[in-house]
């Protein structure tokens, strides 16, 4: 600190930014987070009377009492600002929207309920009632036969031919088509083998019992969900399935559909 210029700031934003806490931070957006608070905060008017770390939106009822800097001479006072500080920070705190502690919330609700159904006993009772491997084999053997068959790829672009191959829509009805045969792919291998190895035909693999333990619980495995889309259940992802299927399959096979289903494309704005 120089008596007659004062602090450097820049020098001060450097080394909490770059070297103290900086030097720790491996993920280059946490650090440019790191760093923009740095220049946000660190400057001559953190000591100005009325400064606050940030400001709570006047609709915010939840943002509590912004952060400031405390005046205190005594250890006490300092116990009792610490002790008057909200147990819980708004996400305002942190430069986010309000909106972003649904979604906190959400996401925490979700994870205790994945961890309710994961600690479930997974053995098979002893009762006269119908077991995990025997129910998840039904579940298996009906969604099997409501799967709807596999795309012949000469037969598709026979038809994406006769329409205009070079036609933008056409071009984008083929890579739906392939994004949908690789979900169909995709579950009729899975299906096939879990019947397969719940009948003790092949090993039940970690990813094999992955899905049986979301099939039972009603939930899509995840495997599936990366390469489809969301959905809250099994039972409705599969019905989208079929449905998202049917529009692909009549558009190549019956001719272009007067009215489309927007959200049932993988990728609609290309549409």
């Amino acid at each position: 600190m120089d008596p007659r210029h004062g602090v450097n700031w820049s020098t001060v934003r450097y080394m909490l930014g770059e070297v103290q806490y900086g030097g720790r931070v491996t993920d280059d957006r946490d650090k440019r987070l790191l760093k923009t608070f740095c220049r946000v905060w660190f400057r001559e008017e953190m000591f100005a009377q009325g400064f606050q770390f940030y400001t709570a939106s006047g609709t915010n009822v939840d943002a509590g009492k912004p952060y400031t800097i405390p005046q205190c001479k005594t250890v006490q006072q300092h116990l009792d600002f610490i002790e008057k500080l909200p147990p819980v920070d708004s996400p305002e705190v942190f430069g986010l929207h309000p909106n972003a502690n649904i979604t906190y919330q959400s996401k925490t609700a979700r994870d205790i309920l994945d961890t309710v159904l994961n600690i479930q006993p997974k053995e098979s009772s002893g009762g006269m009632g119908e077991t995990r491997e025997s129910t998840v084999f039904r579940m298996a053997d009906d969604m099997l036969s409501k799967l709807p068959p596999d795309y012949i790829p000469h037969q598709v672009r026979e038809r994406i031919s006769d329409m205009g191959a070079l036609s933008s829509m056409n071009i984008f009805l083929k890579q739906e088509i392939d994004r949908m045969q690789r979900v169909i792919s995709t579950v009729r291998t899975t299906l096939t083998d879990l019947k397969l190895a719940i009948e003790g035909t092949i090993i039940m693999s970690e990813k094999l019992r992955e899905a049986l333990d979301n099939i039972y619980d009603a939930r899509v495995p995840p495997f599936w969900t990366r390469i489809s889309w969301d959905s809250s259940t099994i039972g409705f992802w599969f019905t989208e399935l079929v449905e998202r299927n049917t529009q692909f399959h009549s558009w190549c096979f019956t001719g272009r559909p007067n009215v489309f289903w927007m959200t049932g494309f993988f990728n609609p704005q290309a549409s």
